[in-house]
């Protein structure tokens, strides 16, 4: 037997062959000689009846195989998933601009290009429903309204020595992965079909594509090597394209392959929910909050799609790192007649946040106090009670904006702004702090379930199987070094195969921050039985008791015993093998203790709690509106790292897209429901200029009471928040010009256009006299 040296192996599984370009994603596997294109006709209305389509023009082009329409589909026209609002294909109406009519099969796409005019659909055009405002008034909603309500708000608000109202708005975003919305189709023997799908669902589109074709969940297969980013689009999203290219195939019988243009994309697929939500808030003269009301309103789409989903989590993120002995949140996810919009990092989180932040620096103007003074004060304690009646454990209280503070030195930073502004008229700096708690779990609680299996191989190698999506979040290898871990081996050892519905089934998508939670915890468990079987050869092998404790580490197996005489891995294993120990193990893992009564707003929707806090600093410039991001501290709980390469990534990667969703990525619409911004052109996003000048990130490394796997916590989501900090940085700037006796009616997102206006109206406001 030939030893290999894996300690020679990269730590990294894919990094530096991402950077030399040689990982595949679904666009680089050699096509089928026999491959159709799918080209997709998307409806031209946002809302309008189809009287007729007549494709007969179209069949006859030159390169046309075939044109699909709903009439074609063998199964159900339907892939919504909590409710039947989602058809496939468009039959009698059309509920967005950009839904799918028909699909045109070529072997060439320009072919398909020239036959899409020539499909004839007569149109009765209807009104749309377009605005959170527009569907109020139309009393266009998915379901009833959501309650969570703790104490007497009301009472509390009355008696309150102070109270403020307001009106909050949060906009869309745009996912922008680098791979667009895509799929490939193949048939196997006896019709199974195989999808290579960008999808963070495998289970779902399993499921749904079955449905569409008629077939069994087990005649389908779906397999994922990896995608080029998703931060949520690809979870529900997904689906459609996959069902689509499904269809397809299941129909031509030849493999077919649908990808969106960036066009395409934009135009046609759902975005971060746009909020506008209404508080009312009570507070004494410290600034300690007394009572909150909130109600949230969410704009999402044609289709229910995570809506509702979204909208709870931005309800149980309503009161952020405060505890409000008084509090009552609602919640209400309007129909309109936009593409439905969908998950996206934070799936609600962050407009919560964005409304308790807004109130906060309200009651600081109010009082003349600084902003932090009202956070510190009301942050939550050690097992304090959330809205909903979850313990909060492993509380900060404020040592993250303490960390903050003092690494920045807040007092002089302050006092140097103070200066900065009174001598420059057309330049101001800002500052704000933006602490956060942020909860891990999927809030639907069947979804926190993973399974994961294992094979060793002879030579000591693995294979490793889990359910989780490789999206760039660099998941394998984090489940890689908990299975190397576990097992004490080098990580070289290891292969990470594809997410593959014949290999891991039933799985949840990877989203909700806790990919690796899940799965990583599942690889854990099997690893786990394969080490014990592995001890019990190596006790025979060392000739000790099976009470002696054996040592995995460093790729050798020794005992306490005789610590002198060890095993490598690879001989321990080639024993078992020839002793018929089973070398391969399936685990299963679903979180504990997670709950929820939706009737009565109350339980555990979380299993843990990660916190932190962000102070940043900006400069912006109140002629054109620019501003850019002088300094930024951020002070993150990670608890036990895993990889702190990879957390330090998220954690910077989340903070830059979350001060672009507040400050430059806008979404507009015209009346017939189309997306304006479709190319990087017209929809701005931050770039490598636009990072901090200043940057310090720590990541608190310690022992919690909650956590997951080797004591880790999520990173994928909770920072994103920290990019609010940047637009409440700019509100800050911007006031400095009243002294910050004025409220700047900023709007979100804080575009250059938005800076200039909020700096006119205050402008005007003090002119006038009016404070």
């Amino acid at each position: 037997m030939v030893k290999k040296n894996y300690k020679k192996t990269p730590p990294e599984l894919n990094g530096t062959r991402h950077l030399q370009g040689l990982t595949r994603f679904i666009a680089d596997e050699v096509k089928p000689s026999n491959m159709l294109y799918v080209t997709i006709l998307h409806s031209a209305y946002a809302a309008a009846n189809i009287k007729k389509i007549s494709t007969h023009l179209a069949e006859n082009m030159p390169g046309i195989f075939k044109i699909i329409t709903a009439k074609d589909i063998p199964g159900e026209n339907q892939i919504g998933h909590l409710m039947p609002d989602e058809p496939l294909l468009a039959d009698n109406q059309v509920i967005y601009y950009g839904q799918p009519i028909a699909l045109i099969l070529s072997e060439d796409v320009r072919d398909a290009e020239l036959a899409i005019p020539k499909i004839e659909v007569t149109y009765e055009v209807l009104n749309p429903i377009l605005s959170i405002e527009e569907a109020i008034e139309a009393e266009s909603f998915y379901i009833e309204e959501r309650k969570i309500e703790r104490g007497d708000w009301k009472t509390a608000l009355q008696n309150a020595p102070h109270q403020l109202s307001g009106q909050v708005e949060s906009g869309a975003q745009e996912h922008f992965y680098m791979e667009t919305q895509r799929c490939r189709a193949v048939l196997g023997e006896n019709d199974e079909l195989i999808l290579s799908s960008a999808t963070q669902s495998t289970g779902e589109i399993q499921e749904i594509c079955a449905r569409v074709l008629g077939l069994s969940s087990k005649d389908v297969t779906i397999d994922v090597k990896r995608l080029g980013g998703a931060f949520g689009g690809k979870e529900r999203n997904a689906t459609l394209f996959a069902c689509l290219t499904g269809l397809a195939a299941y129909l031509s019988k030849r493999p077919c392959e649908l990808v969106l243009s960036r066009i395409e994309d934009i135009s046609t697929t759902g975005k971060r929910h746009p909020f506008k939500s209404q508080f009312q808030i009570g507070f004494d003269e410290s600034g300690k909050i007394l009572s909150y009301n909130v109600d949230f309103f969410s704009n999402g789409g044609a289709s229910i799609d995570l809506s509702i989903a979204i909208l709870e989590r931005a309800m149980l993120h309503a009161e952020n790192t405060y505890y409000i002995p008084n509090i009552k949140i609602t919640g209400k996810a309007c129909r309109t007649n936009l593409p439905p919009n969908t998950a996206f990092r934070g799936f609600g989180g962050p407009q919560g946040i964005f409304v308790i932040e807004n109130a906060i620096f309200d009651i600081a103007r109010f009082l003349k106090k600084d902003p932090v003074e009202i956070q510190k004060i009301n942050m939550y304690q050690e097992e304090q009670l959330t809205p909903y009646a979850q313990k909060v454990y492993d509380a900060p209280g404020t040592a993250y904006i303490d960390h903050c503070l003092e690494s920045i030195n807040y007092p002089v930073l302050k006092e140097e702004i103070k200066v900065f502004n009174q001598a420059n008229q057309f330049i101001k700096r800002g500052l704000a702090t933006i602490p956060i708690k942020f909860g891990i779990s999927f809030t639907t609680a069947f979804l926190n379930q993973g399974s994961a299996l294992i094979w060793i191989y002879t030579d000591g190698s693995i294979s490793v199987s889990h359910g989780g999506i490789e999206m760039g979040q660099q998941i394998n290898q984090k489940v890689a070094l908990i299975v190397a871990k576990t097992l004490g081996i080098s990580v070289g050892r290891i292969r990470i195969e594809s997410a593959n519905t014949k290999r891991i089934g039933n799985a949840s998508p990877t989203a909700a921050s806790s990919g690796t939670d899940i799965n990583g915890n599942a690889a854990r468990l099997a690893a786990e039985i394969l080490k014990n079987r592995l001890k019990q050869t190596a006790a025979e092998l060392l000739v000790i008791s099976n009470d002696t404790t054996v040592y995995f580490e460093n790729d050798l197996i020794w005992s306490s015993e005789n610590p002198e005489q060890k095993l490598s891995f690879e001989q321990v294993v080639h024993t078992a093998y020839m002793n018929r120990v089973d070398l391969g193990a399936h685990a299963f893992y679903k979180t504990p203790d997670i709950h929820f009564d939706r009737e009565k707003g109350e339980g555990t929707p979380f299993y843990y709690f990660v916190n932190g806090s962000a102070t940043v600093m900006v400069e912006i410039d109140l002629i054109h509106g620019y501003f850019a991001i002088k300094k930024a501290c951020i002070a993150h709980e990670t608890a036990k790292l895993i990889d702190e390469a990879i957390d330090r990534g998220q954690i910077t990667g989340a903070f830059v897209q979350g001060y672009g969703w507040c400050t430059m990525e806008e979404e507009n619409f015209n009346q017939k429901g189309q997306y304006l911004a479709t190319t990087p052109s017209t929809y701005k996003f931050p770039t490598i200029r636009d990072i901090p000048e200043e940057w310090d990130i720590k990541m608190f490394d310690k022992t919690c009471k909650k956590s997951s796997v080797y004591g880790s916590k999520a990173v994928g989501e909770p920072p994103f928040i920290y990019g609010e900090g940047v637009w409440f940085a700019i509100l800050d700037a911007i006031e400095s010009i009243g002294n910050h006796q004025i409220k700047a009616n900023l709007k979100h997102p804080a575009t250059p256009e938005a800076i200039i206006l909020a700096v006119d109206r205050l402008n005007k406001t003090l002119k006038e006299g009016i404070i």
